[in-house]
């Protein structure tokens, strides 16, 4: 067995050990040994815990604020120099994660020491707490391992971006958009994503689009698995950036693009089932990085079938109907019924 899996489990038991004999000398009968290092170490935890809490979160308060101020100057200079932003941004978001992550553990232990409770309300709300805290913990640590790496390649990516910036070419082929980026990188390292955020803040869209991506996702996921009303799916979907009109019914466990909603139109009294994948982007990587992307609209009461994927850049006319399972690669004209992969008109309404 992997030798840093066998130290990790045994640190993991001992603490649990520890963790054991300390309830077992609190709680039911006093250990000798337990009793003088609980002793010694319940001094401490208690100063830290209890008596001096109030200047801790005090000083989280602090960093919560200087965090911010780090985001918003990151955000705001990104519009000028795209990487020193990017990484002062990022920073504070890597800030915030494990503020937020030493804060809710700090609280957590803290309720044991706190006095001004009985020790049998302590134990209960350390029990009730202890599986809530620990998914929240880690999902905390995720992120932060998320945001770390991202990091640590905005900092190695310094001198590229500096002396051998590639070159890029922007493209229009009917409604798609194509950025071609001379490199032999994959797309998504952070010289070519940074190229790629330039020109699509240049057009209005988030400066940090890839971290709102992350953010959608997750909103993503909650809305398909969480929110069975319509309207409250609608208006979430909204929140998101995509544009939906009146009457409009989007099924559960449907997915929009997460890194560009803002091109998903659902016009009035449009829909679509249960599953429907609605992409806006396409990374291409053959001999260079291709980022393309197009508007995808849904027009008057037209209807998709679930599980079919619409591709970038096609609009679904007034009144059609697209089967289920479909793949659309291509317009489909009003007052249509169009199904396959990729997807025909096989009759007229």
């Amino acid at each position: 067995m992997n030798k840093k899996i066998v130290f990790s489990l045994l640190l993991l038991l001992f603490n649990a050990i520890c963790f054991i004999l300390f309830i077992i000398n609190q709680l039911f009968f006093a250990i000798p040994l337990i009793d003088i290092v609980c002793d010694k170490i319940s001094f401490w935890m208690t100063l830290l815990f209890y008596e001096y809490s109030i200047y801790v979160y005090g000083v989280i308060l602090i960093a919560y604020m200087l965090l911010f101020v780090f985001y918003a100057y990151g955000y705001s200079l990104t519009s000028r120099f795209q990487l020193t932003g990017s990484i002062f941004y990022v920073f504070s978001l890597l800030g915030f994660v494990i503020t937020t992550l030493f804060i809710s553990i700090y609280a957590y232990i803290g309720l044991f020491f706190n006095y001004d409770l009985t020790l049998t309300t302590r134990v209960m709300l350390f029990l009730l707490f202890l599986p809530i805290i620990f998914a929240f913990s880690l999902l905390l640590f995720l992120v932060c391992l998320d945001y770390l790496i991202f990091l640590n390649d905005l900092f190695t990516a310094r001198h590229i971006w500096k002396h051998r910036k590639p070159k890029f070419e922007v493209r229009k082929e009917g409604k798609m958009t194509y950025i071609d980026i001379k490199t032999e990188d994959f797309v998504f390292t952070p010289v070519p994503m940074l190229i790629i955020a330039k020109y699509l803040q240049d057009k209005d869209f988030s400066v940090s689009w890839f971290i709102k991506g992350a953010f959608n996702h997750v909103l993503s996921l909650i809305i398909r698995y969480l929110i069975g009303w319509p309207r409250a799916r609608n208006a979430l979907f909204r929140f998101m950036g995509m544009k939906i009109g009146k009457n409009c019914h989007i099924s559960q466990n449907a997915v929009p693009d997460p890194l560009l909603p803002e091109l998903i139109e659902f016009k009035d009294g449009s829909g679509c089932g249960i599953g429907v994948k609605l992409l806006t982007h396409n990374v291409m990587q053959i001999k260079h990085a291709s980022f393309s992307f197009g508007k995808i609209v849904i027009e008057e009461n037209a209807r998709i079938g679930a599980y079919s994927i619409i591709m970038p850049g096609v609009s679904i006319g007034k009144n059609s109907i697209i089967g289920a399972n479909s793949v659309v690669t291509k317009d489909i004209p009003p007052n249509s019924i169009a199904y396959g992969t990729p997807a025909k008109v096989i009759k007229k309404l």
